[in-house]
């Protein structure tokens, strides 16, 4: 069975569980902590992200949660920190079985997250041939609470805007460790199957990691496992250490974009295919993803 990790030795009040998502694992967090109010002082349980779909819920969150000595109508808030399918495939089902518990998102995803199928298919429609079929079990929630860039929830967590992966990407920092839960923020040189960074905007994307090396942030935990960034990075130094390769990639990424252009490439996927090709990555079943962050390369350089 899989369990709730404790992935950084200092802060026992934050596990991560990776939940199936394909060859890869998809990252639902689970926070705990004292909420402070005028009506006193009340153990609060918050989880970040709800994975793939209603089986994730049932096989291995809810047993999870059990080993916790959790039930999941026990948890206060579900919070996430983005609305793609990997990340709130979950929601509807957590809502059907434990409708006390509230959900809260940022106020930019509300749309998508009342109608996560409708923003599923849209991305797969700029690059139609080469994209996976939509994950049709996706349904979504009216959520409880809308929050903006940083409102504080619980008293200890607090939204951080960060996008680029996406527009409405947020990140979660736990005030008490100066913990960052970062889900799809930081992409590194993307996961394994991705085989590059998944970023659809790019000069957001350059913003964040600036906004995020200004910040006092002394541990990172990742939504999935990215290349060469661990999924827990622990101590400050480390930290500036993961943003300035995250930075690094991306500027190698623009290099690479760069050089296809110079000789008259110009077709997203034959750039996309001749980038993975030079970073020796293998290329994924479905190419948009990456062609998105190619894409967004291609349009940096006015091409």
């Amino acid at each position: 069975m899989l369990r709730f990790k404790q992935k950084l030795v200092n802060v026992p009040e934050i596990k991560v569980l990776e939940s199936p998502f394909g060859d890869s694992w998809s990252g639902i967090t689970l926070v705990s902590g004292e909420d402070v109010t005028p009506g006193g002082t009340k153990r609060i349980s918050v989880l970040i992200d709800s994975g793939a779909d209603k089986k994730v819920i049932d096989e291995t969150l809810i047993p999870a949660l059990a080993g916790e000595g959790l039930a999941l109508d026990r948890i206060d808030w579900l919070l996430n920190t983005h609305t793609h399918g990997d990340h709130i495939g979950g929601h509807y089902r957590i809502r059907e079985l434990a409708p006390s518990i509230k959900i809260a998102t940022f106020r930019a995803s509300l749309d998508k997250m009342k109608n996560p199928l409708k923003y599923n298919k849209l991305i797969r429609a700029r690059f139609p041939m080469h994209s996976s079929p939509p994950s049709v079990s996706l349904r979504g929630v009216d959520p409880d609470m809308l929050l903006d860039d940083g409102d504080i929830m619980c008293g200890f967590l607090k939204l951080v805007h960060t996008p680029g992966h996406d527009d409405d990407t947020v990140s979660w920092l736990d005030l008490r460790s100066q913990t960052l839960i970062t889900g799809d923020t930081l992409q590194g040189n993307g996961t394994p199957v991705q085989g590059i960074s998944f970023y659809m905007y790019l000069d957001m994307y350059k913003a964040t990691l600036k906004r995020l090396m200004d910040m006092k942030i002394n541990n990172i935990l990742t939504g999935h496992k990215y290349v060469p960034i661990d999924t827990a990075i622990e101590g400050a130094d480390k930290v500036k250490e993961c943003l300035e390769i995250c930075s690094e990639i991306t500027a190698r990424n623009s290099s690479l974009v760069n050089a296809a252009m110079a000789d008259g490439e110009r077709d997203t996927a034959i750039v996309t295919r001749r980038v993975l090709a030079a970073l020796g990555a293998k290329e994924p079943e479905f190419l948009f993803l990456a062609m998105y962050t190619i894409a967004a390369h291609i349009k940096e350089t006015g091409g």
